[in-house]
């Protein structure tokens, strides 16, 4: 048993290594980097950056390294519990992640809890009630939880709740908070998390 634990988190080590290296050598695939964008940027806003700065900005990222020198540097920054820097927002990335790693455990505790307080209680109907009005209702409703992507099932309740109740769809975050990462989730945004699929085949489950 334990030798078998071992070999599992020796492949799941090879693994994420495995995809660390392709995700590193795709995000370096594309022409130009982040400097190239960051003067884009400033250029559409009226600014300008001076070849220097733009190599000392290179300089400081290491993107003037070959490919293989940053992911080695990379790696050794992790291996210490070094996430970098967030060239986009200017803060270290462990605190970027932070920001939105409780949003998501407190978005993904919600679509548990709204998954099994709707399938515990039909599954239960259902096996009690078997082949009854209500049960071919909720079975027809299962199974087009079922057949339906979970993302267009939530697009569809966003149309909605944007037509219906005014509900803003545009971001977790209002306009107010989201510059500042700090709290300010929109009431429009939980559909994102529609749990119908996996609450569709737990009432079947609970039904069986």
């Amino acid at each position: 048993m334990v030798t078998y634990i071992l070999q599992r988190l020796g492949l799941a080590l090879v693994t994420i290594w495995a995809i660390s290296i392709v995700s590193f050598v795709i995000i370096q695939l594309p022409p130009g980097d982040f400097v190239d964008t960051y003067i884009t940027n400033l250029a559409a806003s009226g600014s300008a950056v001076r070849a220097e700065e733009a190599q000392a900005l290179r300089e400081q990222y290491g993107l003037d390294k070959p490919i293989w020198v940053q992911y080695a540097k990379w790696v050794h920054q992790l291996s210490r519990g070094d996430f970098g820097m967030s060239m986009e927002w200017g803060r270290p990335v462990l605190e970027v992640i932070g920001d939105r790693l409780w949003m998501t455990i407190v978005i993904s505790l919600a679509a548990i809890l709204i998954t099994w307080g709707i399938a515990l209680p039909i599954g239960i109907y259902s096996a009690v009630r078997q082949y009854s009005i209500a049960d071919y209702i909720f079975t027809f409703v299962g199974f087009v939880g079922l057949a339906v992507p979970n993302f267009l099932l939530a697009l569809i309740i966003m149309y909605f709740g944007f037509k219906l109740f005014d509900l803003n769809i545009g971001g977790l975050f209002s306009p107010s908070t989201s510059s500042r990462h700090g709290p300010g989730p929109r009431p429009g945004t939980w559909p994102s998390t529609c749990p119908c699929p996996p609450r569709s085949w737990r009432s079947r489950a609970r039904r069986s």
